[in-house]
């Protein structure tokens, strides 16, 4: 059994978690054999952090993106993305 580190589901099925870059490879090459840049999460979390990242990080490559990076903290993006996955279950209990 494995267990999102973000949400808390958890799995048995294959492919259902992945390991995710918490700042991305795209962001900072150097992290991404980092540990500690590292977690593992479903696929859904997975979803919404990729919404984030959009949101976030400009288009390309620049120094920019490292600094906004660096105030990325594994707490910070995992309540993001709780609370964006809890407004979508709010509006769909509305409809």
């Amino acid at each position: 059994m494995f267990t999102c580190e973000c949400c808390g589901r958890t799995s048995t099925t294959k492919g259902y978690l992945v390991v995710d870059h918490i700042i991305p490879r795209k962001i900072d090459k150097r992290k991404q054999l980092d540990k500690g840049n590292l977690w593992v999460i479903c696929k859904r979390c997975h979803w919404y952090k990729g919404l984030l990242e959009d949101d976030v990080y400009t288009d390309g490559l620049s120094i920019e993106n490292i600094d906004v990076s660096k105030s990325w903290q594994r707490d910070d993006v995992r309540q993001w993305i709780l609370n964006a996955i809890k407004k979508r279950d709010e509006r769909l209990e509305e409809d």
